[in-house]
């Protein structure tokens, strides 16, 4: 799998167990719910979207999103087991009578690091929402509370960061990562595809 080309990193973050919302002047993002499910399916169900996403099938149905969710779910200490950072990305722009919520941005794992990932439909993209929801995303996660470091065989532990992968080609996505803080950390190919490795450390100032 691609996350082997991740880097280990200790979490220290502490996930509550209802999450945080925040929204901008046009978008709006809360915890994924029950009821954004099919609206999710509909995202992942586009040729387009699947095309940028691992694995690159489009999504055939409901089940599948809900597994799909369920696998967004962190496992390992008490102050993150059971719970997620995966956020429904709301257009305010569109009428309550409508569907509003237009993709999602999340912390995909924590093992063996941090990783985010994010889509939504094609209709909304070229606006700017894909950057404006993972700086919010962002600017929620760094804010949550955290065990403070560990000093092992005599060395503290590395400055938290996070991470994300995109494809060399995707240079939409690249835009994004890029105006979000995201450095390159290294490139390699997986099943064919070329593909960067981006980091961002966790920023002094909040």
């Amino acid at each position: 799998m691609v996350l082997e080309f991740l880097p280990n990193q200790s979490v220290r973050v502490i996930i509550p167990a209802t999450g945080p919302t925040i929204e901008s002047d046009r978008l709006l993002l809360r915890p994924v719910a029950e009821r954004d499910v099919p609206a999710l399916f509909a995202v992942r169900a586009r040729p387009e979207v699947a095309k940028t996403n691992y694995p690159k099938t489009p999504f055939k149905s409901i089940e599948e999103t809900k597994e799909w969710l369920a696998s967004k779910i962190f496992e390992g200490s008490d102050e993150v087991n059971g719970r997620s950072f995966n956020y429904s990305i709301v257009d305010k722009s569109i009428p309550e009578s409508e569907e509003q919520v237009i993709g999602y941005v999340s912390v995909n794992s924590l093992n063996p690091c941090p990783d985010i990932g994010y889509s939504y439909i094609p209709e909304s993209w070229g606006k700017g929402y894909a950057t404006e929801a993972l700086q919010l995303l962002l600017k929620m996660w760094w804010a949550l509370p955290r065990r403070d470091p560990q000093i092992v065989d005599g060395v503290m532990e590395d400055p938290e960061r996070i991470f994300a992968i995109s494809e060399k080609e995707n240079a939409a996505s690249c835009r994004v990562l890029t105006k979000c803080g995201f450095k390159v950390k290294k490139d390699f190919t997986y099943e064919d595809t070329d593909l960067y490795l981006w980091t961002s450390e966790r920023p002094e100032t909040l």
